[in-house]
């Protein structure tokens, strides 16, 4: 079945914001006179749902406190990402794939208010679809959303391929049933991309030439 679907994961993947993820968490850290963690530190805690990143920084965490970092944490990000933007190469790539008549869609873990926000604010909104997020700030349900959305819209697992770059990601391809190409300079470090078995890419142009021939 020929491909006519490039399902986009956002954070770590189209915008290049670990670096701005990395600061917003450390700042959390430091009103409460706690060291900073590293990016390696960060590789090593990440998970889905986020809450238990936290559970590695704060023991025990309480719901307040959690609630509270939440927001903390987006107030952070925001200010950081003024500094950063879109992961080298994106915007050529949405090109790219729009220029081949792929359908794109977002489908994220994030907020959805979060996702339009910043699509608009690096000028790529309109080379998806749709941009499907989460109604909250916790970071979950992407695998659960994925496969809804597609059986809605009857789009075969056989049409598509998920980009992104974590476990999660691929674990959202295996739910669909769809093969998966990972970016190691997001969100989860490259060993552990390498020893999923997936393939794996340090350039989003080596993903546009193993998927338009």
């Amino acid at each position: 079945m020929p491909l006519t679907t490039i399902i986009w994961d956002w954070n770590g993947t189209l915008a290049d914001d670990v670096g701005v993820a990395l600061q917003s968490v450390n700042d959390i850290l430091a009103r409460r006179s706690r060291l900073p963690i590293t990016l390696s530190d960060y590789y090593s805690y990440i998970d889905t749902p986020i809450r238990r990143f936290y559970e590695h920084l704060f023991s025990p965490l309480s719901d307040e406190l959690f609630d509270q970092i939440l927001i903390e944490f987006n107030e952070g990000y925001r200010l950081h990402m003024d500094a950063t933007g879109l992961m080298p190469g994106a915007a050529e790539t949405l090109e790219s794939f729009r220029q081949n008549g792929l359908r794109q869609l977002v489908i994220s873990s994030s907020h959805t208010g979060e996702l339009l926000h910043f699509s608009r604010l690096f000028g790529v909104e309109q080379y998806f679809d749709r941009i499907l997020g989460a109604e909250d700030f916790q970071a979950a349900g992407k695998v659960e959303m994925a496969c809804r959305f597609l059986r809605e819209q009857g789009i075969q697992p056989g049409e598509c391929v998920v980009i992104g770059d974590t476990l999660h990601d691929r674990d959202m391809a295996k739910a669909i049933g769809c093969p998966v190409c990972l970016l190691d300079r997001g969100h989860q470090g490259r060993a552990e991309l390498v020893a999923s078995g997936e393939p794996v890419f340090h350039n989003l142009n080596e993903i546009v030439e193993k998927l338009i021939q």
